[in-house]
């Protein structure tokens, strides 16, 4: 995070390399999972490890209704970091018409290719031989999975036990390494993008001095430094947290999981009045008609609203998990609260100034 922060400060042209590196790394890996996993089939005689069904979920987490409408807040979080790019725009050559592609594009390239993927793991991995161990996590599951993958076919290969397993462990190897650079690349992005948005896109008095001073290359530096520290703290309490590590990890990613998803809800709700709005620059315009808009609005806002809501209930309902479901509130309590507080410090400050002035 440290490389990052240094390196992201000197320039958005530094951010648009490193970011390409990962993006091309991800595609890689993707690619992987399909290759082998078509190998795998084929050796195997068209064998599945996990018995392909389309109605009930392998994880005995999701078996009820109300818990397959839980997970519809991890599909959405599947497009998290869409929005980020957003921050982006007035970099994108041509943007009115590449930046509305490039989104569209993205959103049917994750569609086809999340739901490609969960098929092509039951390929290689079965869930109860495989998944259902304690130590395998929200963090770490991806490097279960590839290792399982290079197992099952080595295995497929005829290869001996002990060749196979360390097929394995280089598959997790090579994950590794590509997770890292789509990691680092995404790292780029989201560490400078969000920070644009909140502290350039609203008044400067909202923040102290310190955190909407630019430097030489035009990167609010000192925001971005406070940034590193405070995920850094993060970073170290996870990594040397002992037993309860996987644990803290998974509580972080329900608290992102509703934080992030819940202000799209708010977003949506204003988009309608925005777009009735006549007397404002355009340069490109997706939803063209009042129809398409207040469907699109009635959609998203249906889908978040209803997702967050079962994601939030479902352990209570079927678990008596108050512990999961106070974490997930928590996370949008938490930050509305510092939100309030710091609009709240701007608003005495401004009230006050207006007062000395006049």
């Amino acid at each position: 995070m440290v490389v990052v922060t240094l390196v992201a400060s000197k320039g958005i042209n530094k951010i648009a390399r490193i970011t390409a590196v990962g993006g091309i790394s991800v595609m890689c890996l993707n690619l992987v999972l399909l290759l082998v996993s078509i190998a795998i089939l084929c050796l195997n005689g068209g064998h599945f490890a996990q018995e392909v069904n389309f109605v009930s979920s392998p994880n005995p987490s999701y078996q009820s209704g109300l818990a397959m409408l839980s997970f519809v807040v991890f599909a959405i979080f599947a497009y998290g970091g869409i929005e980020a790019v957003g921050g982006l725009v007035d970099k994108t050559e041509n943007p009115e018409k590449n930046f509305a592609k490039g989104i569209i594009f993205a959103a049917i390239v994750i569609s086809i290719g999340y739901s490609l993927a969960i098929f092509l793991w039951g390929v290689s991995t079965n869930w109860q031989q495989v998944l259902s161990n304690n130590t395998t996590n929200l963090g770490n599951i991806t490097y279960v999975l590839m290792k399982s993958l290079g197992m099952t076919l080595g295995q497929a290969m005829n290869l001996t036990p002990d060749a196979a397993a360390v097929m394995g462990v280089w598959f997790a190897r090579i994950t590794g390494l590509s997770m890292f650079l789509a990691y680092t690349g995404a790292f780029f992005t989201l560490i400078y993008s969000p920070l644009k948005a909140i502290i350039q896109g609203t008044p400067r008095a909202l923040w102290p001095a310190r955190m909407t001073q630019l430097n030489t290359a035009g990167m609010p530096a000192n925001a971005m430094w406070m940034q590193c520290l405070l995920v850094c703290v993060f970073i170290l309490l996870v990594s040397f947290g002992g037993d309860t590590a996987s644990a803290f990890y998974n509580k972080l990613t329900l608290m992102a999981n509703v934080s992030m998803t819940l202000p799209y809800l708010f977003l949506t709700l204003a988009f309608p009045f925005f777009k009735a709005k006549q007397d404002l620059e355009r340069p490109f315009v997706i939803f063209k008609t009042r129809v398409t808009t207040l469907l699109a609005t009635t959609v998203v806002v249906l889908v978040v609203a209803f997702a967050n809501i079962f994601t939030v209930i479902q352990p209570v309902i079927e678990a008596n998990d108050w512990n999961s479901a106070l974490w997930m509130v928590g996370g949008p309590i938490f930050f509305s609260l510092l939100a309030m507080g710091i609009y709240e410090n701007y608003r005495r400050r401004s009230t006050a100034f207006a007062v000395n002035v006049a």
